[in-house]
This record gives C-alpha cells, sequence and structure tokens, in this order.
C-alpha cells in the first residue's frame, strides 16, 4: 500500500469514527469533571453539545423540572452565572456549551427541543450518542433511581437514544476554571475524560456501519475508582463487567440521632438487592468491585424495560386470580 493510500484510510477512519454527542450531567455545566471531557472529546474528533443544568442537581433522579421563569431567580452553580440573567444559555465564547435552569432530564429534552432545532437550525437531527457525567462522585447499584446522572441517562434511552453514564470518585464539586488541567496526567478529571473516550471510540468502532451503538432501549452505568491525585498507582484501571444488584449492593437510609434529634444519612445492605433475577448472575456489583478492589472500573448493562421477567410475574399475578376473574 502506498504512503498516501495509507494517510486517505487513516483519514475515511477517523471521519467514520467522529460521531455527534450530547454530553450532560448532574453537577451543573461548570463541573471540572465535565468540561475536561467536553475538550477531550473534541479533541477525538467528535461534535460535541454539551448542555447541562445551570445549578446542582446530584441526587434528583429523573425529575423532570422546567424553568418557571424566564430569568433566574438565584445564582447558578458557584455562582457562574448570577441571577437576573435568562433561564437558558450558552458561553460566550462557544455555542456548544450550554446551560438550562432545569435538571439532567429536562436538560436532554431541552438540547433535543430548542439547542439542535431552534439555535442551531437542525430540525431533523439527533446525537448518536448520550454522555452524562462523569459525575463527581459514584452511583452504585439501587443509587441510579437517585441519581440526576443516571436520570439523564435513561431519559435518554427511552427517548431512543444511546447513552452511557459515567461517575467518579472525586466528589470535589469543582469549578472548572479552579482545576481544568488538561496536560496534567494525575488530574482525576483528566484521566476520567480519557477514558470517557476510550469506552465511547470502542462503541463506536463495534458499531462500524450499522445504524445504532446500542440496542434499543439499552444503555450503560459506568463507575470510576480512584485515580491520580488520589491514587496514585492507579491511571488506567482495569475494566469489568458488572450488576446492579448483588453482594455489598446497598440503598440509601437514614440513622436517627436522638440526642440531635435529628437524622444522618447512611446506606445499608438488604437481602432484596443481592437477588438476581435478570441478566447474568455470575457477574460481580459494581458495589463489590469499587468498594473493595483496587483500581477497577465497573460498566453495568441496563435496559428500559424495567418489568419483572416472565416467572416472577405469572407467580405474582397468581395472588391476584380472584381480581383479574372479574
Amino acid at each position: 500500500m502506498q504512503f498516501t493510500q495509507y494517510i486517505a484510510l487513516l483519514f475515511l477512519a477517523a471521519v467514520t469514527l467522529a460521531k455527534n454527542i450530547l454530553l450532560t450531567n448532574d453537577d451543573s455545566w461548570v463541573a471540572t469533571n465535565i468540561r475536561a471531557t467536553y475538550y477531550k472529546l473534541k479533541e477525538a474528533g467528535h461534535e460535541v453539545w454539551l448542555v447541562a443544568p445551570v445549578s446542582q442537581r446530584s441526587g434528583w433522579g429523573g425529575r423532570f423540572d422546567v424553568p418557571t421563569s424566564p430569568t433566574l431567580q438565584t445564582d447558578g452553580e458557584l455562582g457562574y452565572v448570577k441571577a437576573g440573567a435568562p433561564s437558558w444559555g450558552h458561553e460566550d465564547f462557544d455555542d456548544h456549551i450550554w446551560y438550562f435552569n432545569g435538571t439532567p432530564a429536562s436538560s436532554v429534552a431541552f438540547a433535543l427541543q430548542y439547542v439542535f432545532p431552534v439555535y442551531f437550525n437542525l430540525s431533523d437531527f439527533t446525537p448518536d450518542f448520550v454522555v452524562s457525567g462523569p459525575n463527581e462522585g459514584t452511583n452504585l447499584g439501587s443509587f441510579y433511581t437517585l441519581s440526576g446522572t443516571m436520570g439523564a441517562t435513561y431519559n435518554s434511552v427511552y427517548r431512543n437514544l444511546p447513552a452511557i453514564a459515567f461517575s467518579g470518585s472525586n466528589s470535589n464539586n469543582s469549578l472548572y476554571t479552579d482545576f481544568l488541567d488538561l496536560s496534567d496526567p494525575l488530574e482525576p478529571s483528566t484521566i476520567y475524560a480519557g477514558l470517557v473516550v476510550d469506552i465511547v471510540n470502542t462503541i463506536f468502532e463495534a458499531q462500524g456501519d450499522n445504524e445504532r451503538a446500542l440496542p434499543l432501549g439499552v444503555g450503560y452505568n459506568v463507575n470510576f475508582p480512584a485515580v491520580g491525585y488520589q491514587n496514585e498507582s492507579c491511571t488506567a484501571p482495569e475494566w469489568v463487567s458488572t450488576r446492579f444488584s448483588g453482594l455489598n449492593a446497598a440503598g440509601a437510609d437514614m440513622v436517627y440521632n436522638a440526642t440531635s434529634d435529628s437524622f444522618v444519612w447512611t446506606q445499608h445492605t438488604w437481602e432484596a438487592l443481592t437477588a438476581c433475577y435478570n441478566g447474568n448472575c455470575a457477574l460481580p456489583s459494581e458495589t463489590y468491585i469499587n468498594s473493595l478492589k483496587n483500581c477497577q472500573t465497573t460498566v453495568s448493562v441496563f435496559s428500559i424495560d424495567y418489568s419483572a421477567n416472565a416467572d416472577l410475574t405469572a407467580q405474582s399475578n397468581a395472588l391476584l386470580a380472584p381480581i383479574f376473574s372479574k
């Protein structure tokens, strides 16, 4: 093969791999993790639109809020956007970076209903993939019901869009102008951003000429371990296939403190969270890997079909036979 032909093939491969990506999160549009990921995805050749809440919306799950006023009533996250500013807008220096006075779930809808068709006049456009995160803090197991990062992801998946949620162990809630350093190989946000590019590109390469990157109604949940300055022995964590439930899986709980007459947030493991009815029961839980293994990234597959399997449905409906027979 001649050198010019080789270069042409490399260029064609790069163009084929380049995709349109919608990037969102729940830590707000000014969080360091999402800004690092935005730039790393662009460096990889993708067309990226960052559309995320103007304020911290961690723990809001799939809640779907829309602005009740044309202007912000309070400052946005870390005071980056001030009260009185429009309820949605973009960076002055980059109209591919947007904020929205809503939740992660509604930020996805805002992108699809306004940013693409109205602002950019892309009436028939849908992104090839939705990336949510990386969240500042992990979202393991049953916490997908609480996580705004996952809320944006499954709201994307049920809109027929392939999507993936990323969460990291760097819970610093930092303003990107203070911490973003894409040249620092030990900065956790930079490492996570590179890992996002790795897995997203792997999915696109496997997609090939197929119309979709993932099966309809399917998404991923990914949790990164502590890396870089949080664990300098870990800069290239191993990828591990996991499941949401299983050994060590936990859910949110609270403890009452009689002395202070207050409640303290905690988490607890229940037997129901170890039950396996669907999927590959041999896989370890996300929580088990994240809490007990060093330098491993969990990758779990989920589907929008939340229905119980056929056997469980039949057993449960048998209890209601007298009602169904009426």
